[in-house]
């Protein structure tokens, strides 16, 4: 769902794809997704990359942490006056991208960003599903490491944090795109290695509040876990 480097990789998923639908509060967003992502991981392309820089084609799964955030999103009160096409958001390691289809069904702006272009397809189909104007998103490769001069109002990202390593890369893409007065919206389940997330968000000058949070799973599983608002003065 989340990684590191943006390069020339890609995944080629050639197997069944399913649309599902999926509600949070008010907002209802179609998802469109592979069926049978397990056969991602005897792929000889996708065994290479993770020879390579520990690729795993984590993208292709729905996990809890997406859930989480997009209830979060569903339910922030977002400011009216900002909303239909003015209020932007990034969503980094967007995987399928749920949480920022929950955002566009808000009335958000919503680039989508990750570091293998195959998820990015996806999420661009489930956007045309859903009938959103293409004028209101985008996608993007964002390699972590490098990161661009630009600055969100809004940054979301749904599991992020599920390794250790991950931890500082994804404090140092807030406290470099975070823009002043912005919101960060990070979501995981219980995992060791969100510990030390508010710690390394704190580090860099940021703001971090965590609160529990619940959904429910596809399957009617209860979801608990985490959201960490990450805020700049």
């Amino acid at each position: 769902m989340s990684g590191e480097s943006a390069t020339d990789d890609t995944t080629i998923y050639s197997g069944p794809v399913g649309v599902a639908t999926f509600r949070f509060g008010e907002r209802t967003v179609r998802l469109v997704r592979p069926e049978d992502p397990d056969r991602l991981l005897e792929d000889a392309g996708v065994l290479a990359w993770n020879r390579r820089d520990d690729y795993m084609p984590y993208w292709a799964y729905l996990w809890p942490g997406a859930y989480l955030l997009a209830g979060a999103v569903a339910r922030e009160p977002w400011p009216a006056e900002q909303l239909e096409g003015s209020l932007e958001a990034l969503e980094i390691g967007c995987g399928l991208g749920l949480a920022g289809l929950v955002a566009l069904a808000c009335g958000l702006k919503v680039q989508f960003s990750d570091y293998d272009r195959a998820p990015l397809d996806f999420v661009e189909r489930s956007a045309a599903e859903n009938g959103f104007q293409r004028d209101r998103y985008s996608m993007r490769l964002l390699d972590w490491r490098k990161l661009p001069d630009e600055r969100f109002p809004i940054i979301l990202g749904a599991d992020v944090t599920y390794e250790a390593r991950l931890v500082p890369l994804v404090a140092d893409v807030l406290a470099a795109m975070l823009a002043p007065g912005g919101l960060g919206l990070i979501s995981s389940p219980y995992r060791v290695a969100n510990e030390a997330f508010p710690a390394a968000v704190r580090q860099r000058g940021l703001t971090c509040r965590a609160e529990k949070a619940t959904a429910t799973a596809e399957d009617g599983r209860a979801l608990a876990g985490t959201i960490y608002r990450v805020t700049r003065g």
